[in-house]
């Protein structure tokens, strides 16, 4: 579905700062995206989404992706407008002056830079030598560097954090407010819940239909926070003599992770499942999802589990709590509390029926507040204000 010709509404941060306007722009305006990534990631699957919607909208977008990436191949299949860029890492300069020819050869109006992996200050780059204007998507609640911080204060029209937590890491920055907005991620619900499912039960051994399985979508990294929830599952295990805990993810403390867990004699009870293809049709089938973050940008694996029904459990951390309402789609205690996280942990799995009920709000919130209409509409609207200082 797309969204190409709905109406323009507000574009809303936590200021509620402008409204669009278009009485000085009639023509289209050509934007061009770059997103860097090479892999299929959460934010290359949202630049998917807003290209695939504004496709037969009111103005013209191309794709600037690196040669040979997830999504220079996608752009091919789908018939989007791209320009597979020659592009060896974040400090290849020539890139940008790449960059700058094409954005002058094709009179782009305006640049969304949507990716760090050099994309955030080579796309500025390109841009000051080529006369355009650019704004930036920030996906990442790690405060920005030296270099960052002044392009954000100097070249980028407008930035755009995810979530709030994302914009007030900015603001601390010294971001200016008036630059900021924020618009949230999206995931397509529909397509999430139409997916068939497998069930994760099948994955791992000795299981049966009643054992209930928690999931934790996580690289294993620390500020992740798998050790807190390692620390209470020996009290849930005592409980729930059949409980299965799977970590879904790769990461540099595999093996300190797992030290922890055999130390805790847990071996039998925690699976680490690394990175699966398939983690989509699975998460619909977990108990629980727990996310132990002790940081958080937004985090579109709640996205996905709230969409499939998923009830959630957390720390109080960044976007988390701007995805999970707490006692409505899921519970969400102090961070580093791995006792509150355990009790949380365990009143859920005791009470099938508020499970259900959780999953079935956490479905709702997610369809009707993180849709891929809902970012589309608040894109579209930013375009055409944007539009109307560019020509």
């Amino acid at each position: 579905m797309r969204w190409g010709s709905i109406a323009r509404e507000t574009v809303l941060d936590a200021s509620e700062m402008f409204t669009t306007s278009r009485t000085c722009h009639d023509a289209p305006v050509k934007i061009a995206h770059l997103e860097f990534g090479r892999h299929n990631y959460g934010g290359a699957a949202q630049v998917r989404y807003l290209l695939d919607a504004t496709r037969d909208g009111d103005h013209e977008h191309v794709l600037v992706t690196p040669r040979n990436s997830a999504l220079q191949r996608w752009s091919v299949r789908q018939g989007q407008p791209h320009l597979a860029l020659r592009y060896s890492g974040e400090h290849d300069v020539f890139a940008a002056l790449r960059l700058a020819r094409w954005l002058r050869r094709e009179s782009v109006d305006l640049v969304h830079v949507h990716s760090r992996r050099g994309a955030d200050w080579l796309g500025p780059l390109a841009c000051t030598l080529a006369r355009c204007p650019v704004i930036l998507t920030r996906r990442v609640d790690n405060p920005p560097g030296r270099l960052l911080r002044g392009l954000m204060r100097r070249r980028f029209r407008r930035v755009v954090a995810i979530s709030d937590a994302i914009a007030d890491v900015l603001k601390a920055a010294a971001v200016p407010e008036e630059l900021l907005l924020t618009i949230r991620s999206a995931v397509d619900s529909e397509a999430l819940a139409a997916a068939p499912q497998t069930d994760v039960r099948s994955i791992l051994a000795d299981c049966s239909e009643d054992t209930l399985v928690i999931g934790v979508v996580a690289q294993l990294i620390d500020r992740k926070g798998h050790r807190f929830l390692i620390e209470g599952l020996p009290g849930l295990r005592d409980r729930f003599p059949k409980l299965r805990v799977v970590f879904f993810g790769q990461g540099p403390l595999e093996s300190e992770l797992q030290a922890q867990v055999e130390n805790l004699g847990l071996s039998e009870t925690v699976v680490f499942a690394g990175f699966r293809d398939d983690l989509l049709q699975l998460m619909g089938s977990l108990t629980l999802l727990v996310h132990p973050a002790l940081k958080e940008g937004l985090g579109v694996s709640l996205l996905q589990a709230g969409a499939l029904g998923v009830p959630i459990v957390g720390f109080k951390a960044g976007g988390v709590v701007e995805v999970v309402a707490h006692e409505h789609t899921g519970l969400l205690v102090a961070p580093e509390d791995s006792v509150a996280l355990a009790a949380a942990i365990g009143h859920l799995l005791g009470d099938s029926d508020l499970r259900a009920k959780m999953g079935a709000n956490a479905r709702r919130r997610v369809a009707e507040s993180f849709s891929i209409e809902r970012m589309v509409q608040r894109y579209a609207a930013l375009y055409d204000v944007l539009a109307g200082e560019v020509t």
